[in-house]
């Protein structure tokens, strides 16, 4: 199947968001989803929208001091993503609808996406990177495995019930 409309990047200047996002929710666009990357001087974030097959995103940078508004007003699936970008680049949204606060994921390194960040920067200078430096991070031991008991061998005697006088084998 081809695609008669090609996948589409306009760049954008974050503060222009909110009004692209108004626009493509009036004309019943589907929200896809939000791409991060992390670039010199901040991090690149990729809004992708539908109509059918072909995607339009809109591309911005935006540095770690940056608030970006929330889209999940009126794109509630927008949550997810915007947790995510957050926890994982340090991208700070204000009015997520469903805003974990920085606890969607559990990471060992705050924001490990983004070596621009403070807190990236501080666990690569101590070599604090990995789950063995979070914490206890418990690792169940096997039960231990035990030969079975051997049945008991049939018996081939016989004897008789005295309860009902009957033979029993």
């Amino acid at each position: 199947m081809h695609n008669e409309k090609p996948q589409v990047f306009i760049d954008i200047d974050y503060h222009e968001l909110s009004q692209r996002i108004a626009d493509y929710d009036e004309r019943g666009w589907r929200f896809v989803n939000i791409c991060g990357s992390t670039v010199e001087g901040g991090v690149e974030l990729i809004y992708s929208f539908s109509d059918g097959l072909p995607l339009e995103n809109l591309r911005f940078t935006v540095s770690n001091e940056e608030i970006i508004p929330s889209v999940s007003d009126r794109f509630p699936n927008a949550f997810f993503f915007e947790n995510e970008t957050h926890d994982l680049f340090g991208v700070r949204f204000s009015g997520i609808s469903i805003d974990f606060d920085g606890e969607f994921y559990t990471v060992a390194v705050p924001t490990p996406m983004n070596p621009h960040s403070a807190d990236a920067r501080e666990a690569a200078a101590n070599n604090t990177y990995g789950a063995a430096n979070y914490g206890e991070c418990p690792v169940p031991e096997p039960a231990p495995v035990s030969a079975p008991e051997p049945e008991p061998a049939a018996s081939t005697d016989t004897a008789d019930d005295s309860s009902t006088g009957e033979e029993v084998r």
